[in-house]
């Protein structure tokens, strides 16, 4: 507890009322820098030490970027480039975190200011504050709890409450998510609490496909294994499984009868794979003569009648 003894020679007990004499000495001190000879050393200190945390802000940028400069030529999915970037994401944060604190303490020293009777102080309405700092605080814990546990990186593509996007930045309070239309979503870290990560082991390419009900269903299938094969066959470096699944009679349309062909793949290969087989099973069908359904109606018009009697 900090005291100042008054006039009457008794230290008052209250921190509170301790704190604030300790205060005004500190800018009484303050306001004594008056002197020619005293501001252009202390504006120099000043400077000086800005242009240090500038600097040393500037020299861990410098280094990071050449130590992920290495890795930028991997697939964005390699885990040794999405450690690489999200490490470098983290200490850039800190660093900024870190540096800038301890450059306004260290300028504020040099101004002959007591710290300690600010903190004081500032001690009293941390308490208000703290209310405020909540959100902040969550944000901060939970961040370091999510680089921890490995369950996002700078790469992934990720969904927040229904929402895809490709992690770009992740910090120790926000994650930054680049969407597939170029919007750059805000994240903090505290929000993060349920999504989904399609980079993580394996994904499926799903393709639903529908035929006409006259169709022959295992005329179809045959088809469908015949090109999910050849799919696997022409990307093996990319597929887990060695056969494709096709799921026969998945549900009854208006006008069609809906199929499933499911080939598993590496994460982020599902997206090509599903563009190359929706124009594979298009050409296949055209040349087999499958119909390919679209919705359609019969209308029944009934004849009109001369309801008019006669006379």
């Amino acid at each position: 507890m900090l005291q100042q003894v008054d006039s009457t020679g008794t230290a008052p007990t209250d921190s509170v009322v301790a704190a604030v004499p300790m205060t005004g000495d500190a800018i009484s001190r303050f306001l004594a820098l008056k002197t020619f000879e005293q501001w252009p050393a202390v504006l120099l200190r000043v400077v000086l030490i800005m242009v240090c945390a500038r600097v040393l802000i500037y020299l861990v940028d410098r280094i990071l970027t050449r130590w992920t400069k290495r890795y930028l030529d991997a697939a964005p999915l390699d885990p040794r480039r999405q450690r690489a970037l999200t490490i470098e994401g983290l200490i850039r944060s800190t660093a900024r975190y870190v540096i800038w604190p301890v450059a306004l303490i260290t300028v504020l020293s040099a101004l002959k200011i007591d710290i300690t009777a600010l903190v004081a102080t500032a001690g009293v309405a941390s308490l208000a504050v703290g209310f405020g700092a909540q959100t902040l605080v969550k944000d901060v814990i939970a961040g370091i709890f999510l680089l921890f546990d490995g369950t996002v990186a700078v790469g992934d593509r990720i969904s927040v409450n229904g929402t895809f996007g490709i992690v770009e930045h992740i910090g120790v309070r926000l994650i930054k998510v680049r969407k597939f239309d170029g919007e750059l979503l805000m994240v903090p870290a505290g929000e993060l609490r349920i999504f989904g990560n399609t980079s993580i082991g394996f994904t499926r390419s799903i393709v639903d496909i529908g035929v006409a009900y006259g169709t022959d269903i295992q005329k179809v299938m045959g088809i469908l294994e015949q090109l999910g094969q050849k799919w696997i066959d022409d990307n093996k470096e990319f597929c887990i499984d060695e056969k494709p699944e096709v799921l026969s009679i998945m549900g009854f349309g208006d006008s069609a009868i809906m199929l499933k062909l499911v080939i598993t793949v590496r994460p982020g290969e599902q997206f090509r794979a599903d563009r190359e087989l929706k124009l594979w099973i298009k050409e296949a069908f055209e040349r087999e003569g499958v119909e390919i359904p679209f919705p359609q109606r019969t209308v029944w018009i009934a004849e009109s009648r001369d309801l008019r009697t006669r006379s």
